[in-house]
């Protein structure tokens, strides 16, 4: 009886998944060779395709090399039992024919301008190495160049001239064009926008590849994987009509995350037909063109869990291999006068039902993606947390959050936000609350009202959210913990909503948070007042002779009115 396969969680590696004592579980995706040629991979300068992260993008260019590459021919064998092994005629004329240039920038990371050439040499590196036979067909100044990226003493300039170098050696020794596959293309891009120094480092990536791909007469053709479309605005200008695949594209859609009917015949395969649900309601929603996309890396990792345990529900893996920074930077935006309407727009699709009529710029770099909304949408979109419904035209689209996955994803860093703003309006609340500052309250809570993300289950009791916000902007202001603060505290006749204790200086601030559906709102808050002294919520201060301080709240809509009592 045939091992079972095991689940192929991290695996990278095409060959791996065939050629360990352990096979892992493939899904077959080697049909996009094939695309690939016939889309005109040896006749566009490069082809770029862009997917969430986790998406199978580095795992494809895997294939690629290992079907391509001259130096590759002990996977034949695995591909003659794969869907692309039955096309004999095109395998004869295409596999293992070519030099090839594989490189990653998957860990080309760094803080600094010096780090991130560190990481360059360390993690480029590897190619001059395994094509260091080709150096006997250069020039004195080349072969120098080629020595320092070889031993990791490359310069920024010399990564500008890393695939000009390369692909012309390979074509000189082999006679062949070499084929370039790029792996991540943008995560160093990124780490130096969040560090501080993109211009600086732009110009070494977009050297490199406008010098390695612009009318070099030595690369047959190039495939390049990434997840920012904000990134290849600034990089690809220079080449002459890359084709782009976005997340918004049918082409290739299949070849990167699991369709429906994969993801079904995994489960099936595993015996999990009866998660089929769950699956779909957690990690399945990446519409690109007609394809509904599964996220595979999820599936892969929910597999691997349950088969340990039957009974464990479907978590949050996507979100977990990622800080989600940018998107975090997104929702910080919502504090920005200009982005007025954004915060709206989160809260609908926080919902998580589809939002109609959002406006999408597609030629944001990072300078600009914070610029307009529809440059937060548009970064939003194409980095995965959101997903096409409809394509309105015009630039305008109906977007929705893709699954359950990713809208936990969004909800919790919602509630990191909101924390921000508890936290920048909560010192001034504090005060005004000890100084008795009633405009200053009011003031204080209609800014923070202003910024807030709501969430569609908090908004269906605005009373207890209220009560919440401002418990929370009261405590983090509360850091010298000068204050015992307290919720729904026992006293008198019932619980007080939220209790300032000063035991030391025998003061307490009682707060009492009403929300009513009327407009008038100074009703509301002096019958929330009222409720203090109707529930003797003050006795036992009274008894100790405490100052005290009482306060009814009330919240209609966005309006705010706060009454104290003299």
């Amino acid at each position: 009886m045939e091992q079972r396969k095991v689940p192929g969680i991290g695996i990278s590696n095409f060959r791996n998944f065939f050629t360990k004592k352990e096979k892992g579980y493939y899904v077959d995706k080697t049909l996009l060779i094939k695309e690939l040629v016939n889309n005109g991979l040896f006749i566009l300068p490069a082809t770029l395709i862009l997917r969430p992260r986790r998406f199978g993008k580095t795992l494809a260019l895997s294939m690629l090399q290992n079907f391509f590459d001259l130096d590759a021919k002990e996977a034949r064998p695995i591909f003659e039992k794969l869907a692309v092994g039955k096309e004999k005629t095109f395998c004869d004329t295409y596999e293992n024919k070519y030099p090839v240039i594989s490189i990653t920038f998957k860990e080309v990371k760094g803080s600094t301008m010096e780090s991130m050439l560190t990481a360059l040499n360390v993690n480029l590196k590897g190619e001059y190495k395994r094509h260091a036979y080709v150096e006997d067909v250069l020039d004195k100044d080349d072969v120098e160049r080629f020595e320092r990226l070889r031993y990791e003493k490359g310069t920024f300039d010399d990564f500008k001239q890393y695939l000009a170098l390369l692909s012309k050696a390979l074509y000189l020794k082999n006679k062949v064009k070499p084929l370039v596959f790029i792996d991540e293309y943008d995560v160093p891009l990124n780490d130096a926008h969040q560090h501080g120094f993109f211009d600086a480092f732009v110009s070494v990536i977009s050297g490199m590849f406008s010098a390695g791909l612009k009318d070099n007469l030595y690369v047959g053709g190039a495939v390049i994987t990434g997840c920012l479309q904000i990134a290849k605005n600034q990089i690809f200008t220079g080449l002459n009509n890359p084709a782009i695949c976005p997340v918004t594209s049918a082409k290739y859609a299949r070849y990167f995350g699991f369709t429906k009917d994969e993801t079904t015949e995994l489960l099936h395969y595993y015996g999990l037909d009866s998660r089929m649900d769950d699956v779909r309601d957690n990690y399945d929603g990446y519409s690109m063109g007609v394809y509904s996309i599964y996220n595979p890396f999820s599936v892969m990792n929910f597999v691997s869990d349950v088969l340990a345990d039957p009974k464990i529900s479907c978590k949050n893996y996507w979100a977990a291999t990622s800080g989600n920074a940018l998107l975090l930077e997104m929702l910080a935006s919502c504090k920005e006068k200009k982005h007025d309407k954004l915060k709206t727009t989160f809260e609908a699709l926080l919902t998580g039902k589809p939002v109609a009529g959002i406006r999408i710029d597609d030629t944001i770099v990072y300078a600009t993606m914070k610029e307009s909304d529809a440059a937060i949408m548009g970064t939003l979109l194409f980095s995965g947390y959101l997903t096409v419904v409809n394509d309105e035209r015009n630039g305008v689209y109906t977007l929705r959050i893709p699954n359950r996955e990713v809208l936990t994803t969004f909800r919790t860093l919602v509630d990191q936000y909101n924390e921000t703003v508890q936290t920048s309006f909560g010192g001034d609340l504090l005060r005004d609350f000890e100084r008795g500052n009633v405009p200053g309250i009011e003031s204080d809570i209609r800014k923070s009202l202003s910024s807030i993300i709501s969430l569609d289950d908090l908004r269906k009791d605005k009373e207890y959210f209220m009560h919440g916000f401002l418990l929370g902007s009261l405590v983090n202001a509360n850091g010298d913990g000068l204050w015992e603060i307290t919720s729904q505290k026992e006293s008198g006749d019932g619980y007080a909503d939220i209790t300032l204790e000063d035991s030391g200086k025998r003061k307490v601030i009682i707060i009492e948070v009403k929300q009513t559906r009327e407009k008038d709102i100074e009703k509301g808050a002096t019958g929330a007042l009222s409720q203090i002294e109707r529930k003797r919520y003050a006795v036992k201060y009274e008894s100790y002779a405490y100052t005290i301080m009482k306060y009814g709240v009330c919240l209609h809509g966005k309006q705010v009115s706060v009454a104290m009592a003299e």
